[in-house]
Protein backbone atom coordinates (compact mmCIF):
# COMPACT_ATOMS: atom_id res chain seq x y z
CA UNK A 1 0.00 0.00 0.00
CA UNK A 2 2.88 2.12 0.72
CA UNK A 3 4.77 1.59 -2.27
CA UNK A 4 1.28 2.57 -4.44
CA UNK A 5 1.17 5.49 -2.58
CA UNK A 6 5.07 6.26 -3.58
CA UNK A 7 4.20 5.52 -6.92
CA UNK A 8 1.73 7.35 -7.40
CA UNK A 9 2.98 10.69 -5.80
CA UNK A 10 6.20 10.16 -7.99
CA UNK A 11 4.18 9.74 -10.86
CA UNK A 12 2.15 12.88 -10.18
CA UNK A 13 5.01 14.98 -9.41
CA UNK A 14 6.29 14.02 -13.09
CA UNK A 15 2.89 15.00 -14.19
CA UNK A 16 3.24 18.49 -12.39
CA UNK A 17 6.55 19.17 -14.49
CA UNK A 18 8.79 17.86 -11.84
CA UNK A 19 11.77 15.77 -13.28
CA UNK A 20 12.15 12.10 -12.26
CA UNK A 21 15.31 12.48 -9.26
CA UNK A 22 12.97 15.02 -7.73
CA UNK A 23 9.41 13.52 -8.20
CA UNK A 24 11.47 9.95 -5.80
CA UNK A 25 12.66 12.57 -3.29
CA UNK A 26 9.36 14.16 -2.88
CA UNK A 27 7.50 10.92 -2.94
CA UNK A 28 10.32 9.78 -0.02
CA UNK A 29 9.02 12.59 2.01
CA UNK A 30 5.28 12.59 1.67
CA UNK A 31 4.86 8.89 2.83
CA UNK A 32 7.80 9.10 5.60
CA UNK A 33 6.72 12.60 6.40
CA UNK A 34 10.18 13.50 6.27
CA UNK A 35 9.86 17.31 6.31
CA UNK A 36 12.70 17.67 4.16
CA UNK A 37 13.65 21.43 3.37
CA UNK A 38 12.83 22.94 -0.01
CA UNK A 39 16.77 23.09 -0.35
CA UNK A 40 17.29 19.09 0.09
CA UNK A 41 14.01 18.96 -2.46
CA UNK A 42 15.56 21.22 -5.14
CA UNK A 43 19.01 19.42 -4.93
CA UNK A 44 17.47 17.31 -7.55
CA UNK A 45 16.02 19.65 -10.12
CA UNK A 46 19.56 19.14 -12.13
CA UNK A 47 19.02 15.73 -12.60
CA UNK A 48 16.81 15.72 -15.38
CA UNK A 49 16.98 13.67 -18.37
CA UNK A 50 20.57 12.25 -17.36
CA UNK A 51 21.71 15.30 -16.19
CA UNK A 52 20.68 16.57 -19.40
CA UNK A 53 23.45 14.33 -21.53
CA UNK A 54 21.71 11.04 -21.16
CA UNK A 55 24.14 9.64 -18.18
CA UNK A 56 22.92 8.70 -14.91
CA UNK A 57 19.33 8.36 -14.91
CA UNK A 58 17.54 11.05 -12.38
CA UNK A 59 15.17 8.15 -10.69
CA UNK A 60 18.08 5.91 -9.65
CA UNK A 61 20.37 9.10 -8.50
CA UNK A 62 17.01 10.39 -6.20
CA UNK A 63 16.94 6.58 -5.40
CA UNK A 64 20.86 7.08 -3.75
CA UNK A 65 20.01 10.52 -2.71
CA UNK A 66 17.38 10.05 -0.55
CA UNK A 67 18.86 6.33 0.89
CA UNK A 68 21.37 9.07 2.23
CA UNK A 69 19.47 10.70 4.11
CA UNK A 70 17.49 7.92 5.49
CA UNK A 71 20.52 6.23 6.42
CA UNK A 72 21.12 8.97 8.70
CA UNK A 73 18.36 8.18 11.14
CA UNK A 74 17.57 4.56 10.22
CA UNK A 75 21.31 3.06 9.68
CA UNK A 76 20.70 0.14 6.74
CA UNK A 77 22.16 -3.41 7.31
CA UNK A 78 24.04 -2.92 4.10
CA UNK A 79 25.42 -0.07 5.39
CA UNK A 80 28.57 1.76 2.28
CA UNK A 81 27.29 -1.31 0.12
CA UNK A 82 23.74 0.31 0.16
CA UNK A 83 24.66 2.56 -3.17
CA UNK A 84 25.55 -0.60 -5.50
CA UNK A 85 23.30 -3.18 -4.18
CA UNK A 86 20.34 -0.11 -5.31
CA UNK A 87 22.50 0.08 -8.64
CA UNK A 88 22.47 -3.73 -9.39
CA UNK A 89 18.68 -3.99 -8.26
CA UNK A 90 17.81 -0.69 -10.59
CA UNK A 91 19.93 -2.43 -13.37
CA UNK A 92 18.72 -5.00 -13.33
CA UNK A 93 14.63 -4.42 -12.89
CA UNK A 94 15.43 -1.70 -15.83
CA UNK A 95 17.83 -3.15 -17.72
CA UNK A 96 20.62 -0.05 -17.50
CA UNK A 97 21.01 2.98 -15.41
CA UNK A 98 21.65 5.31 -18.68
CA UNK A 99 18.63 7.11 -18.96
CA UNK A 100 19.48 7.56 -22.96
CA UNK A 101 19.58 3.84 -22.96
CA UNK A 102 16.54 3.15 -20.90
CA UNK A 103 14.55 5.79 -23.16
CA UNK A 104 15.67 4.25 -26.35
CA UNK A 105 15.05 0.60 -25.49
CA UNK A 106 10.89 1.95 -24.61
CA UNK A 107 8.20 1.74 -27.70
CA UNK A 108 7.38 4.43 -29.23
CA UNK A 109 4.04 5.31 -27.10
CA UNK A 110 6.00 5.63 -24.02
CA UNK A 111 8.43 8.05 -25.23
CA UNK A 112 5.31 10.82 -25.92
CA UNK A 113 4.59 12.74 -22.85
CA UNK A 114 7.49 10.83 -21.29
CA UNK A 115 5.10 8.57 -20.19
CA UNK A 116 7.90 5.41 -19.91
CA UNK A 117 9.77 8.07 -17.35
CA UNK A 118 6.73 8.36 -14.92
CA UNK A 119 6.76 4.18 -15.07
CA UNK A 120 10.03 4.31 -14.29
CA UNK A 121 10.00 6.99 -11.78
CA UNK A 122 7.12 5.73 -10.20
CA UNK A 123 8.67 1.97 -10.27
CA UNK A 124 11.83 3.50 -8.97
CA UNK A 125 9.83 4.90 -5.55
CA UNK A 126 8.18 1.14 -5.44
CA UNK A 127 11.78 -0.42 -4.95
CA UNK A 128 12.74 2.59 -2.89
CA UNK A 129 9.84 1.56 -0.19
CA UNK A 130 10.74 -1.78 -0.50
CA UNK A 131 14.53 -1.17 0.24
CA UNK A 132 13.39 1.33 2.83
CA UNK A 133 9.99 0.34 4.41
CA UNK A 134 11.05 -2.33 7.21
CA UNK A 135 14.36 -0.74 7.84
CA UNK A 136 11.93 2.45 9.10
CA UNK A 137 9.88 0.32 10.93
CA UNK A 138 12.88 -1.29 12.95
CA UNK A 139 12.40 -5.35 12.00
CA UNK A 140 14.37 -7.82 12.42
CA UNK A 141 13.34 -9.89 9.53
CA UNK A 142 15.18 -6.83 7.26
CA UNK A 143 18.41 -7.45 8.51
CA UNK A 144 18.42 -11.00 7.88
CA UNK A 145 16.62 -9.90 4.10
CA UNK A 146 19.55 -7.88 3.53
CA UNK A 147 22.80 -9.53 4.94
CA UNK A 148 21.58 -12.48 2.54
CA UNK A 149 21.14 -10.52 -0.15
CA UNK A 150 25.10 -9.94 -0.31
Amino acid sequence: MLAQKASDIAKEAMGKGHNCCEAVLMAANEVWSLKLSPDTLAAGVFFREGMGSGCSCGALVGLVMISGILSRKYPHPLGKELAPYLYRRFKEQFGSSCCRVLCSNRPLRERIGKKGCKILTGNTATLMVEVWEEVIRGTEQNFRNYTNAQ
